[in-house]
C-alpha cells in the first residue's frame, strides 16, 4: 500500500480529541493514544534499526536467549528475574535510544561482534508477564509498544497462559510475533510438535492470526549459546530473524505494524460509534414509546379543557357568522339572550321616554360586550393555564421522558448528554403545544367552521331567513304609497301590527340561523383537538432529532476519523 495514501497522525489527533467525548470512547482513550503514538511511530521511522522486544513467563529463558543471539552475556541470566520492575534496553553503540529511554527502560550499550549469530540489533529485554506484581506487565507493554518485533519466549508450562495471552491479543495485530519455544532439549520430538501445534493453535484462536503465517521454533537457548543445534530449529530461526532484519524486510515490518495499529484504532472507533448509534436509537425508541403514553391523559385533558370552554366558542361561531349575515337575523345572532332582552326593554321603555330607551339599549349593548370579553378571558385561563399546580401535565412529562432517562442512568449518563430534556422542559413544551392549539382553535378552527356552515347558509338560510322580511317590507311600502295616493291613509295600529310580525319574523330568523349553526363549535373543538394532537407528534419528532443529534460532535469527529482511514483502502 502506498504511505503517501495513509492519513496524516497530525490529521487525526484534533479528530480523536473530539471523538473521546463520546462516552462509549472514553474508556479506551488511553489505548487509542497509544494506537496513534504506535501508528506515527511506524510512519516515522522506516529506517531507523529494528528493536527486538523479548517477552515471556518466568523462567522462559529469555535471557539467555538474548545472550545466545547477541553471542555476549549483555543480560544476566535469572537474576531477579521475578522481580525486576523495569526494562533494559541492549543497543549497539551510536543507536539513537532517546525514544525508547522514555519508556523508563535502564539503557545498556554494547559493541557488536562477529561471533554474535544475530548482533547489532536494539533488543528489549521486559519483565515477566506472569508476575503477581501487575506493573510488571505495565512495564513490558510500554516496550512492546515501543518494538517492532516480539520473540515470544515460551516453555512447555506457559504456552497457553492466560496472562500472556491476554497480553499478547493487544499487540497481535500491530507487532510481528515470532514465538520461541525454549528447552526443546527436554523435550521429544513428539512433544515439540504437539507444543507448537497448542501455540499456532491459540495464536489462532486468540489473535486472529492464520496457522501458516505463525513462525514457532522449538530451540535451546542454553544449547545455542555453547554452538549446539539439539532440535535443528535453531538455524531456520536465525535464517527468520536475519531476514526481518534486512532493510526492506523491516521497513515492511513497520508498515505492516502501522497498518495494524492503524486498523485496530479505527476498529475500536468504530466499535465506540455503533454503539453510540445504538444508544441513541434505544433512547429515540424509549422517548417514543414514552410520547406515546402520555399522549393519552394529555388528549383527554385537551379534552375536558375544551368542554368548559365550549361557551366561548359558541359564542365566538355566532359573532363571526352574523358578520356574514346582513339584516335584522344578523343583530339577533350577535346579541345573547341577556342583551336581546335589554334591546326589547329598550324598545318598550322607548315608547314613553326615547332617551331612556336608548340607555336601556346602550346598557345591554355594553353588558353584552363585557360579558364576551369575560368568557373569552374565562376559556383561556381554563384551556391554557395550569389547574393549580397543573398536576396531570407534570404526570405526563415525567412519563414521556421516564424510560428514556432510565436508559441514560444505565449507562451512567446525563440525560440531557443523549437530547433528552428534564421534566421542567417537556412540561414548558407541553404547556406551548396546548397554548398553540388553543389558540388555533380559538382563531383559526372557528373562522373555518364558520366558513364551511357559510358555504351552505347563503344559498339556504339567508334567503329563508331575509326574503319574508323583504316581502313584508314590500307589502308595507305599496300599502302606504296606495294609502298616500288613493287614501284613506293607514292607521297607526296598522304600523303597530306590521312592526310586531316584522319583530316576530326577525326573532324567528335569528334563531333559525343559530339552530343552523349547530355544530360547528363543535366542529372547531374537533379541529383544535386535531391541531394538538398534531402539535404533540411535533413535539415528538424535535424531541426525537434531539436525541438523534445527541452527542454530535464526538459522533462527527469519530466519522471523519473512519472517512479518512477508509479512504486508504
Amino acid at each position: 500500500m502506498d504511505d503517501t495514501r495513509l492519513p496524516d497522525p497530525e490529521a487525526l489527533r484534533p479528530l480523536l480529541t473530539g471523538a473521546l467525548s463520546l462516552p462509549a470512547l472514553q474508556p479506551h482513550g488511553p489505548r487509542l493514544e497509544r494506537l496513534l503514538e504506535d501508528y506515527a511511530r511506524g510512519m516515522a521511522r522506516k529506517d531507523a534499526p529494528l528493536v527486538v522486544a523479548l517477552v515471556g513467563a518466568t523462567g522462559a529463558g529469555k535471557s539467555t536467549l538474548l545472550n545466545a543471539l547477541s553471542g555476549q552475556n549483555l543480560s544476566r541470566e535469572g537474576v531477579d528475574r521475578p522481580t525486576s520492575t523495569v526494562s533494559t534496553l541492549f543497543a549497539p553503540e551510536g543507536t539513537a535510544t532517546d525514544e525508547l529511554a522514555r519508556t523508563g527502560a535502564r539503557v545498556v550499550r554494547y559493541t557488536p561482534g562477529p561471533q554474535g549469530l544475530w548482533s547489532g540489533q536494539v533488543f528489549i529485554d521486559t519483565p515477566d508477564l506472569n508476575s503477581v506484581a501487575t506493573a510488571h506487565r505495565d512495564v513490558a507493554r510500554a516496550a512492546l509498544d515501543k518494538a517492532d518485533v516480539a520473540l515470544v519466549v515460551m516453555h512447555r508450562g506457559s504456552v497457553a497462559e492466560a496472562t500472556q495471552v491476554e497480553f499478547l491479543a493487544e499487540f497481535a495485530r500491530r507487532r510481528a510475533l515470532v514465538f520461541i519455544l525454549n528447552f526443546a532439549d527436554e523435550l521429544s520430538a513428539e512433544s515439540r510438535d504437539a507444543l507448537k501445534s497448542q501455540v499456532r493453535r491459540v495464536a489462532t484462536q486468540h489473535y486472529g492470526l492464520a496457522a501458516e503465517d505463525v513462525p514457532v521454533f522449538a530451540i535451546s537457548a542454553r544449547a545455542a549459546k555453547d554452538g549446539q543445534d539439539v532440535s535443528g530449529e535453531f538455524g531456520p530461526l536465525l535464517f527468520h530473524l536475519r531476514g526481518l532484519a534486512t532493510q526492506a524486510v523491516a521497513a515492511r515490518v513497520r508498515h505492516t505494524n502501522a497498518l495494524g495499529a492503524l486498523e485496530e484504532f479505527a476498529s475500536t472507533v468504530q466499535t465506540a460509534l455503533n454503539d453510540t448509534d445504538a444508544l441513541l436509537a434505544k433512547t429515540r425508541t424509549a422517548l417514543d414509546a414514552g410520547l406515546a403514553r402520555a399522549a393519552e391523559s394529555l388528549q383527554a385533558d385537551f379534552d375536558a379543557r375544551l368542554s368548559l370552554a365550549h361557551g366561548h366558542l359558541a359564542s365566538e361561531v355566532r359573532r363571526q357568522a352574523a358578520g356574514r349575515f346582513w339584516g335584522p337575523a344578523a343583530w339577533g345572532l350577535r346579541l345573547s339572550l341577556w342583551g336581546a332582552s335589554g334591546m326589547g326593554v329598550g324598545a318598550l321603555v322607548a315608547r314613553r321616554s326615547l332617551p331612556a330607551g336608548l340607555a336601556v339599549a346602550a346598557a345591554s349593548t355594553v353588558v353584552d360586550a363585557v360579558r364576551d370579553r369575560t368568557r373569552a378571558r374565562a376559556a383561556e385561563v381554563a384551556v391554557v393555564e395550569p389547574f393549580e399546580d397543573d398536576f396531570l401535565a407534570e404526570s405526563a412529562a415525567r412519563t414521556a421522558l421516564a424510560e428514556a432517562r432510565s436508559v441514560a442512568r444505565t449507562q451512567g449518563l446525563e440525560a440531557e448528554a443523549l437530547g433528552v430534556p428534564d421534566v421542567e422542559v417537556m412540561l414548558a413544551e407541553l404547556r406551548v403545544a396546548r397554548a398553540g392549539a388553543w389558540r388555533y382553535t380559538a382563531s383559526t378552527a372557528v373562522a373555518e367552521a364558520v366558513a364551511r356552515w357559510w358555504r351552505t347558509a347563503r344559498w339556504l338560510v339567508l334567503p329563508l331567513i331575509n326574503l319574508p322580511l323583504l316581502a313584508l317590507l314590500g307589502h308595507v311600502g305599496y300599502r302606504v304609497v296606495r294609502g298616500y295616493v288613493e287614501g284613506p291613509l293607514l292607521p297607526l295600529e296598522y304600523f303597530l301590527n306590521a312592526g310586531a310580525f316584522f319583530g316576530l319574523l326577525a326573532g324567528a330568523g335569528a334563531l333559525l340561523a343559530s339552530a343552523s349553526l349547530v355544530g360547528a363549535a363543535r366542529h372547531a373543538g374537533r379541529a383544535g383537538r386535531a391541531r394538538f394532537v398534531e402539535a404533540l407528534a411535533a413535539l415528538g419528532r424535535r424531541l426525537g432529532e434531539a436525541v438523534d443529534d445527541g452527542l454530535g460532535t464526538g459522533r462527527q469527529a469519530a466519522r471523519r476519523i473512519l472517512e479518512r482511514i477508509r479512504a486508504v483502502g
